[in-house]
């Protein structure tokens, strides 16, 4: 049964049905979820959304009334008699009633991208405070130990695993102020992608995503107003900012229990295979192959990603820059894997189908990485945004097909990170 409440009344343990207003006046990726997270209803309590349509079928009601209290004689019980005697009143207890299993963060099984980003969401939000944490005690000169980030480098891979597409578009819409710590996280999940994808061993997967979360731990110790600079770079800035490579070997290497590889990362992920990266203008196979994961992991996150001072590219378009230049630059057989865990038509990708309609990218067809799943959301005929089913073009037997990438910029769509993200989560 559905019910109309204000927002100011909802509480933990309801379902939300409905929220009123648009995408962007309330805080959450679905309209349609339990409501179980305590941060997650502060949002809703300070967002603009007035009123809510809960589902009570599904979740908890609004505490009824209570009633005014009366004065009551309270009357003894007569007891059972027993035989003629007085005896005990026997009193049956209800059946336990099941409960339901809570979550394990390190389960694999596989779920669908809409039921997975609820777990993703929380897990970026809990992880983004931790690596928020870090960067703090690195700057106070504090050791990193491997062991205290091997539970968060665990539970991502998990998510990753149940659905390698979910956390990814959560990472994905990055605030300014907190890049360094989102960019540590989207990297931590695209290397461990590409580790799952290339066949890597657990132990390998585990440092290839402990190798993303900190390989730019350095740039702790460079001014913010030097890496998020909305001008050209000065020469004496630029070798700043690139000193955060050697910085997070030096400083991580000091702390000990750090793996090589990963300690090689921070080191060398800005290495190119022609011998123009830096720090030491390393070529060919003098760069380690986790390095040279990162490298390609590393970039594809920053092209996609916004910054104060520039637009981030649309994840397909990023793919496309990657391979022009990556024969001279990128391992090319790395880059196939990555290409492979990502998607010709990334998860996020902007296209144009057949049907003159703009969609997004919702999932990948393993069997064919060129007839995804899409989501068409605006009809260019009628110029008006549609409510549609998800396309799978690869069972819809040619009745539609992606024609183009497109660019937000080419349809003014200036909120396209948080709008692609809650396309992601709406219900089809």
């Amino acid at each position: 049964m559905l019910k109309k409440i204000r927002t100011q009344d909802v509480k933990l343990g309801m379902f939300l049905h409905k929220l009123d207003g648009s995408w962007f006046s309330h805080p959450f990726w679905k309209r349609k979820m339990l409501l179980d997270d305590p941060e997650q209803l502060a949002d809703l309590h300070a967002s603009k959304v007035e009123w809510v349509t809960i589902d009570v079928s599904r979740g908890a009601d609004v505490a009824p009334a209570q009633p005014v209290p009366s004065r009551v004689v309270q009357m003894a019980e007569p007891r059972e008699r027993v035989f003629g005697r007085a005896g005990p009143t026997i009193v049956r207890r209800a059946a336990p009633q099941p409960v339901d299993r809570p979550f394990d963060p390190l389960s694999k099984d596989k779920l669908p991208i809409r039921a997975e980003m609820v777990h993703a969401q929380r897990l970026a939000r809990k992880s983004g405070r931790t690596m928020r944490k870090l960067y703090e005690d690195v700057r106070l000169g504090k050791a990193v130990k491997a062991a205290k980030l091997e539970t968060m480098v665990d539970e991502i891979s998990s998510s990753v695993q149940r659905n390698p597409h979910a956390f990814m578009a959560i990472t994905r819409m990055k605030n300014s102020g907190e890049y360094l710590y989102q960019h540590a996280l989207s990297v931590c999940a695209l290397m461990i992608g590409l580790a799952q994808q290339m066949h890597l061993s657990p132990e390998d997967i585990r440092k290839a995503g402990l190798a993303g979360l900190l390989m730019d731990m350095g740039m702790a110790h460079v001014p913010q107003e030097v890496w998020d600079k909305d001008a050209p770079l000065t020469p004496e800035e630029w070798d700043v900012v690139k000193s955060h490579t050697t910085l997070a070997h030096e400083f991580l290497t000091l702390g000990g229990e750090m793996p090589a590889e990963v300690l090689d990362v921070c080191l060398n992920h800005h290495e190119r295979l022609d011998g123009s990266g830096y720090p030491n203008g390393l070529a060919g196979e003098q760069i380690g192959m986790f390095a040279r994961m990162a490298a390609i992991c590393d970039s594809y996150d920053a092209m996609t990603s916004n910054r104060l001072h520039r637009s981030g590219e649309d994840p397909s378009r990023a793919l496309l820059k990657i391979d022009e230049d990556g024969g001279a630059l990128f391992d090319a057989e790395i880059f196939q894997a990555f290409q492979r865990a990502v998607g010709i038509y990334p998860i996020g990708s902007l296209v144009r189908l057949r049907s003159h309609r703009l969609a997004i990218v919702v999932e990948q067809n393993p069997d064919d990485l060129t007839l995804p799943k899409v989501r068409p959301f605006y009809s260019l005929s009628d110029r008006a945004f549609e409510k549609s089913e998800d396309i799978d073009l690869g069972n819809c037997f040619g009745a539609d097909q992606i024609i183009t990438r497109e660019t937000p910029e080419g349809w003014d769509m200036s909120e396209w990170p948080a709008m692609s993200a809650k396309l992601l989560a709406v219900a089809s």
